[in-house]
């Protein structure tokens, strides 16, 4: 395929989506907070669930008991040019099936991050955090209009 129809073909995705994916019809979740680092206060990580359980149910997600769909915000720390930066992910995946093969498969069918370096710490994650949530509930708004 010519690269001009290709881009013509993509372009209406970037224009009107916040993202490739689609929320529609999600009515239940399994929330988890992953710090997969030592530099952060593990005390944050209720902090940081109870934001992320604040979000699903003003949006209506069911979030009792176990669903097979985690939706999940994973910290993680790296050094770029001897700068320590944070990564914030908001990811949510689930069980598929392949169209070609009928394969189960288990598929991110979400995801949003930010990298952040950080001057204050636990002020700069938590406000990450809220950019993502704040992504997704406006997806997800968008989405089950």
């Amino acid at each position: 395929m010519p690269l001009k129809k290709l881009i013509l073909l993509l372009l209406p995705l970037f224009l009107f989506a916040q993202t490739p994916f689609i929320l529609t019809g999600v009515k239940k979740v399994y929330p988890m907070v992953e710090i997969n680092t030592k530099k952060l206060d593990p005390a944050l990580k209720e902090t940081i669930f109870k934001r992320l359980t604040a979000i699903t149910k003003a949006l209506g997600i069911n979030t009792k008991g176990y669903s097979p769909r985690p939706l999940v915000i994973q910290i993680t720390t790296s050094s770029i040019n001897d700068t320590l930066v944070y990564k914030t992910a908001l990811i949510m995946g689930e069980e598929m099936k392949r169209i070609d093969d009928g394969e189960e498969v288990f598929a991110i069918t979400y995801q949003m991050s930010d990298t952040i370096e950080p001057d204050d710490v636990k002020a700069d994650v938590l406000e990450s955090v809220d950019f993502l949530l704040d992504q997704f509930s406006d997806q997800y708004k968008e989405d089950n209009e």
